[in-house]
């Protein structure tokens, strides 16, 4: 039934994706607010936003597909979810909606509007010196750019667990559960990755669909990486692409071991000493400051978010003994 659902809502998508680029031309122009808005490309936009749409659905019938219906995160998140998994539901929403982007521009004053693309036009006027490889076929450009993405995605990662950023980082650690869609339990001010995403791949000059499909090949990754799979992928887990029983023991719950596995790609862990080897799907994950599971995540947010300040200004952080009162705290259990 899983995969017959999976096939019937590929063949959904797929006919819809078709009609859609049948009806919309490829040049389309139009006027807001007295501005005209004009692309070339619209089948481009099409077809992107097609495969963005594909992600979440696919990554939660594989997952239903490997560990079975009554295990998945799609069973659980309909009709079971823990305290936890309520919180990403509210993240999951709350980030489609765009409103902790917005919450996130005005707690982090704006830094996600620096764009790599024009301090790479700036260089090329100025300078002469155009960065980034030599033209190269959209495969080995894929492959380049998601080494790039990795690399200083593995960098952020790590400052994102030092004492100064952790407060920030620590609510996506905060989950106590993995579903698929903890991948976006994030802190809307957490920045540190804006850069990544907006600086290194624009500075060398990737084009935007490279950019586009590396992302989207992040995102889906980041999915299957906090699903309830119990599998470590071999060699490709250990070489190429972080598992989701390496990204546990990233989660993990118990700090006396330094932490580690910080990269999508591990050859990166390996080549900077934070390879600590193979995990399974019994490692608790969490952290011990406490957090108010559920569907109102504000509380917690804002706690968050001052605690990030007070490391700013040299003051203490993180512990479980630091809870501001800034909302009454519920019962972790009634969620």
């Amino acid at each position: 039934m899983v995969v017959l659902s999976f096939l019937a809502y590929i063949a959904a998508m797929g006919s819809a994706w078709w009609a859609v680029l049948q009806v919309v031309p490829t040049h389309v122009s139009f006027t807001v607010l007295g501005r005209t808005l004009d692309t070339e490309s619209a089948h481009e936009h099409i077809n992107n936003a097609a495969l963005i749409f594909l992600l979440l659905p696919s990554a939660l019938w594989i997952e239903a597909l490997v560990v079975g219906w009554s295990n998945s995160s799609a069973r659980q998140l309909l009709f079971a979810p823990t305290a936890s998994l309520k919180t990403d539901i509210a993240c999951f929403l709350l980030g489609q909606a765009h409103i902790l982007d917005i919450f996130g521009r005005i707690m982090m004053l704006g830094a996600s509007m620096i764009s790599g693309a024009w301090i790479h036009d700036w260089l090329r006027t100025t300078t002469g010196l155009a960065i980034g490889p030599a033209p190269l076929p959209f495969a080995l450009q894929l492959v380049f750019y998601f080494l790039v993405y990795t690399f200083f995605d593995y960098w952020t990662h790590r400052l994102d667990h030092s004492r100064l950023f952790w407060p920030l980082h620590r609510y996506h650690h905060s989950a106590s559960d993995f579903g698929v869609i903890t991948a976006g339990r994030q802190h809307p001010a957490a920045f540190t990755g804006l850069f990544v995403v907006n600086l290194p791949m624009a500075i060398l000059g990737a084009p935007a669909d490279v950019m586009i499909y590396v992302n989207v090949l992040v995102v889906g990754i980041g999915f299957l990486i906090h699903s309830k799979i119990d599998a470590n992928w071999g060699w490709f887990g250990r070489y190429v692409i972080q598992s989701p029983n390496h990204h546990r023991l990233h989660h993990k719950l118990d700090m006396s071991h330094p932490t580690g596995h910080f990269a999508i790609a591990p050859i990166w862990d390996r080549l900077f000493g934070t390879w600590y080897g193979d995990a399974d799907a019994s490692i608790p994950i969490g952290v011990d400051t406490p957090y108010s599971h559920g569907l109102f995540v504000p509380r917690d947010m804002v706690r968050d978010y001052g605690h990030f300040w007070i490391g700013v200004f040299g003051g203490r952080n993180d512990g479980p003994d630091l809870d501001v009162k800034l909302f009454p705290r519920r019962d972790a259990a009634k969620g």
